[in-house]
This record gives C-alpha cells, structure tokens and sequence, in this order.
C-alpha cells in the first residue's frame, strides 16, 4: 500500500515534487495539493491528464500520511504543529521556521509526527552530520545572490536597502543563524539547514549575506570544522526560474529524500 502524499504550497518546489510524484515515486502516491491560486498551481505542475484535488491548508493532514511543506515562512508553524498533533510525517523545507520557533522542533516525535529536513538548496549534509557526531567546533556559512534575490526581505525592509543601487558586490548582512533566519526568511533556509545538521546553538553559525549583480548562479560557501576533518566547499546553483530566491536543487533534494525512503539501497 503506498503512502498518501499531501503537497503544501504549490509553487516552483512544490509543482516539481507534484511532477515527480505523478510521474512515479516507488511507494508514494500524490492525493492532494494546498494552495492558495489552484488554477495557477496546476499549470505549474504541468501535468492536465492527472486531476489532482485541492483541500485548504489545515485540511491537508486529514488526507495526507507525508506532508511536503514548500509554503512562506509565516504559514510554517500552524502547517507543523497540525501535522504533529495527527501524526503525519512532515517534509520540510523551509527549515528557518525551525530556528525562529525552535519549540516546532520539539513537536516531534510526539504522537508519532516526524519532521524531515532535505538538504535542499545545499550539500554535505551527510559529512556534516558525521562530524556532529563527535562535536563541531566552528560553522560559516556565506551566501551571495543577486540583488533583486533579496526583494521584501524583513531586513531589507526594515534597513531601507536599496537594492537597485547595488552596483557591485557586498556584505548586506552579518551575523548569527538565528537571526539570518528572521532577517531573510526567504533566502537562508540553507543556513538553517546547516545549523541543525551540525547541532550547533543558531548563535554559534557564523552566517553572511552577501548581493552581487554580476552573478549568474545562487552561491553557498559552507565551511565546518570538526576535531579532526574541516569541510570546505562551494554551491553555485542556478536560480529557479519560476522562483528566482530559490534554486532547482531544493526541489530535487526533497524528491530524492522521497525515492530515498522506499530504495532497498542509498549512499550517503
């Protein structure tokens, strides 16, 4: 019998993981999608032959076993605390709601509900989480996109940034996981990601924010010291074009974390 898998939010991650579902994950099979423009949402998934019903966000839980979560920041935590509380697994991506109510975290495992963290727009996670195993001393990350990638984020806002005026590359935020997350809840999930993998405290993450209008690809620069190994590399993955903050991989990473729960064999 395969697992019902509800998809929350739509959008650029959301119809990819909707396509790859339709077009046949082992063990899974796609019963419903949440979003708020339905219409709009099915020409993103691009798939007019499969008639996939359309339920209110709180209702997902009522008909789905796995809940993929591809939703703003703000709709996060209500998604979370239903599905712990019916027990449901939980696919999420937006993993800054994690830092920014770090009581969700603790919701599971209550009641059977489990939450699941992709790599998503990041690497290493593998590594990263076996020298958590002995203790990490120090995390970095440091992430640059262009400008505009930037748009209505809080921090932005709130520090009246003019985007348009960057002219070259520059640091527009420094600091801590915790408060990267609330500062550009949109953009840095991957910080978040990779503060939850290592165990760190989110104010023990270096993270920076840099804006670079030559780029032509999302760049994260993660570095992680441990006792004995120290992980240094490099992403640079192409915005999405249907979602020009996020990129391609995010979405790729939640479908193989699908295809990685059923496989009878996986690497890493």
């Amino acid at each position: 019998m395969s697992i019902k898998v509800g998809v929350a939010g739509v959008g650029a991650i959301g119809a990819a993981v909707c396509r790859a579902l339709i077009d046949g994950i082992d063990g899974f099979s796609l019963c419903a999608g949440a979003d708020l423009a339905p219409d709009k949402a099915r020409a993103l998934i691009h798939r007019p032959d499969f008639d996939l019903p359309f339920v209110k966000l709180e209702e997902v839980a009522d008909h789905a076993d796995w809940i993929i979560e591809a939703l703003p920041a703000a709709a996060v935590p209500d998604l979370t605390r239903t599905a712990m509380a019916k027990g449901r697994t939980l696919v999420l991506i937006s993993s800054a709601a994690l830092l920014i109510h770090p009581d969700l975290k603790d919701l599971a495992g209550q009641k059977d509900g489990r939450i699941l963290v992709p790599s998503g727009a990041l690497a290493g996670m593998d590594g990263i989480n076996a020298l958590a195993e002995q203790g990490i001393l120090r995390a970095k990350l440091v992430t640059t996109k262009k400008p505009q990638a930037y748009s209505g984020a809080p921090y932005i806002v709130q520090e009246q940034i003019d985007l348009d005026a960057i002219g070259s590359a520059r640091t527009i935020f420094s600091g801590h996981a915790r408060d990267a997350a609330a500062a550009f809840p949109a953009n840095v999930n991957v910080a978040a990601t990779l503060t939850l993998a290592s165990r760190l405290s989110p104010e023990d993450v270096q993270v920076e924010v840099r804006a670079d209008p030559a780029l032509t690809a999302n760049c994260h620069e993660v570095t992680v010291e441990g006792r004995y190994s120290t992980l240094h590399f490099k992403l640079e993955n192409l915005p999405d074009p249907a979602n020009p903050k996020s990129s391609t991989l995010a979405a790729l990473s939640m479908i193989a974390a699908l295809r990685r729960h059923s496989a009878g064999f996986w690497v890493g």
